[in-house]
C-alpha cells in the first residue's frame, strides 16, 4: 500500500450522474448551512494499492458526511486526505441522527463507497480505507457506529429467518417464535452494551415492535423503561397503547398514555402521545371523543405534523378504518406506467408511504425488502409512494438503494391526493389492502412486524392465531 496523494485541481464535465451533481452542489453551498447544534469527529487514512488498475479513479479523493435538504445537500463534514493519506474531519450536524458517509474519487465526480453514519455529540470515529475496495465497504469505528453495526447485524439475522419462515409457511411457526424471542432480546440488550447510543435507543423501541401481539405484557413493561430522551419515545407510546388495549381495554390504554405524556420532554412528544389518544378512540369506534381529542391537539400543538394529521380525524373515522373500502388511487410509476389500486384486485396490496433519507425509513427499509422478497410478485403487490416531490432527490436516493415493487412520487408532496387520501402525514407508514380492495389495517412507524403478521394471515388463512410468547 502507498499513501494517497491528492491532486489539487479538478474539473466537472457536463452530464455527470445525479449524485455527483448533488455532491458538487453540497461542496459549493457548505458555507450556507444552518447553525449546527451537534459536534463530532472523524479521522482516518486512505491507502491506495499501487498495483491496482485504474489508479486515476482514486485521485483527488474526498470524504464527506452530508444530509439531504430538498435538492440541496448540506455538507456536515468534508475532508481531503494529505500526502500520507491521513485526514481529520470535524462534523457539525443539526441534530443527533443517521447521515450519509461517502468516499468520492476523481475530484468528487465518482462515488467509490457510502454507508450510514451516526453523528452524535462528542463521538469520535476512526476510518481506514484501502483502495481499490475489496467488498468490505466503509466501516467507521466508534461507540455510536459500533452500536449501529450491531443493530444492522441483528436485523440481518432477523431478515434471513423471516424470509425462511414466510417461505416455509405454517410449519415454521415454532421457528418464528424463536426468531422473535431471539431478535427482540438482542435488540433490547444493545442498551447495556452501548449505553446512551443512538442506535441502541432506536433498537430498544424496535424490540417492542417485534413483540407486539406476541407478549403485550412485556411490551408495556419495557415501554415504561424507555427514557424520554429516546429519539423514538413517541413510537414506544403508540406501540404500548395498542398492547395495553389488547391486555386490559380502552380505559387502561388511555391511563397509560396519561403517564407517558406526563414523562414527555417536549411539546413534539406530547403532541405525538395525544395523537395516540385520538387513534385509541378511533380504534374503539368513538368518533365524537376522537374529534374532541383532535381539537385539543390542534389547539395545544398547532405547528406539528401531528396537528396536520389530526385535522383529518373525521376523514380517518369515515374512510380509513379497517373493513372499509380502500380509497381509489391512480398513479404514474417511475417506469412511466399508469397503475391503479383497482387494477391490482385479486391479490393483497402493501401501500407504502416514505420520505427519502428519513432515519426511521433508512434503518427499516431492509426489513421491508425482506418482506417483499419472501412473497411472490403475483401474490402480493408492493406500491411505494415518496412524499418528497423533487424527482432529483428521489433519483439520488434510489440510485444505490434497493426498493423493489411499484414506485411513484407524490408530485405535490404531502398535499398531493396520493397522500391525502390515506392521510399519510407522518412517514414511514403502510396500508394493507386485501384482495377484494378492503383496508385490513394501517401501520405507522414501527408497524412492519405487525404488517408481516397480518400479511401472513392473508396469504395463509388457515393458519391459527399466533401463540403469545413468554419471555423473562
Amino acid at each position: 500500500m502507498i499513501p494517497y496523494v491528492p491532486v489539487l485541481s479538478s474539473t466537472v464535465s457536463p452530464g455527470q450522474c445525479v449524485l455527483g451533481a448533488l455532491l458538487l452542489v453540497a461542496l459549493g453551498t457548505a458555507c450556507q448551512q444552518p447553525a449546527p447544534s451537534i459536534q463530532s469527529h472523524l479521522k482516518g487514512q486512505v491507502l491506495v494499492d499501487s498495483s491496482a488498475d485504474g489508479l486515476d479513479a482514486y485521485r483527488d479523493v474526498r470524504v464527506l458526511v452530508v444530509r439531504p435538504d430538498g435538492r440541496r445537500l448540506d455538507t456536515l463534514g468534508h475532508a481531503r486526505p494529505g500526502p500520507d493519506g491521513r485526514f481529520q474531519m470535524p462534523i457539525s450536524a443539526p441534530k443527533r441522527g443517521v447521515y450519509a458517509l461517502s468516499l468520492w474519487g476523481r475530484g468528487g465526480r465518482e462515488q467509490l463507497a457510502s454507508t450510514e453514519y451516526v453523528v452524535a455529540p462528542g463521538d469520535t470515529a476512526a476510518l481506514r480505507v484501502e483502495l481499490p475496495m475489496r467488498g468490505d465497504g466503509l466501516r467507521p469505528v466508534s461507540p455510536e457506529n459500533r452500536a449501529l453495526q450491531a443493530y444492522r447485524t441483528a436485523m440481518s439475522m432477523h431478515q434471513r429467518l423471516l424470509t425462511r419462515r414466510l417461505r416455509t409457511g405454517a410449519a415454521g411457526a415454532n421457528a418464528q417464535v424463536q426468531n422473535i424471542r431471539l431478535t427482540s432480546s438482542v435488540l433490547w440488550r444493545l442498551q447495556d452494551r452501548y449505553p446512551g447510543t443512538y442506535a441502541a435507543e432506536f433498537a430498544a423501541v424496535e424490540s417492542l415492535s417485534l413483540l407486539e401481539g406476541w407478549n403485550d405484557s412485556l411490551v408495556v413493561a419495557r415501554a415504561r423503561q424507555i427514557p424520554s430522551s429516546s429519539p423514538r419515545y413517541v413510537d414506544a407510546a403508540h406501540i404500548a397503547r395498542r398492547a395495553e388495549a389488547r391486555r386490559h381495554g380502552h380505559r387502561a390504554a388511555l391511563t397509560l398514555l396519561d403517564t407517558l405524556e406526563a414523562r414527555a420532554d417536549n411539546s413534539w412528544q406530547r403532541a405525538g402521545v395525544q395523537a395516540a389518544r385520538i387513534q385509541a378512540f378511533l380504534d374503539s369506534a368513538q368518533v365524537e371523543p376522537a374529534l374532541s381529542a383532535s381539537q385539543q391537539l390542534r389547539a395545544r400543538f398547532p405547528n406539528t405534523p401531528w396537528a396536520r394529521w389530526a385535522r383529518r380525524t373525521e376523514y380517518e373515522a369515515t374512510r380509513l378504518q379497517p373493513g372499509m373500502p380502500a380509497p381509489s388511487l391512480t398513479l404514474r410509476t417511475l417506469r412511466g406506467d399508469t397503475l391503479s389500486l383497482r387494477s391490482l384486485r385479486g391479490r393483497p396490496v402493501v401501500l407504502e408511504y416514505y420520505r427519502p433519507g428519513l432515519d426511521l425509513y433508512t434503518l427499516q427499509r431492509p426489513l421491508r425488502n425482506a418482506l417483499h422478497d419472501a412473497t411472490r410478485a403475483d401474490s402480493v403487490a408492493f406500491v411505494s409512494v415518496s412524499i418528497e416531490p423533487d424527482t432529483v432527490v428521489n433519483r439520488a436516493f434510489l440510485q444505490h438503494r434497493r426498493l423493489p415493487g411499484h414506485r411513484a412520487i407524490a408530485a405535490d408532496g404531502a398535499r398531493d391526493s396520493l397522500v391525502t387520501r390515506y392521510n399519510a402525514v407522518r412517514v414511514p407508514s403502510w396500508v394493507l389492502i386485501d384482495s377484494a380492495g378492503t383496508i385490513v389495517d394501517r401501520y405507522q412507524a414501527s408497524g412492519l412486524p405487525a404488517l408481516r403478521q397480518s400479511l401472513t394471515q392473508l396469504l395463509q388463512p388457515e393458519q391459527s392465531a399466533p401463540t403469545p410468547l413468554s419471555l423473562p
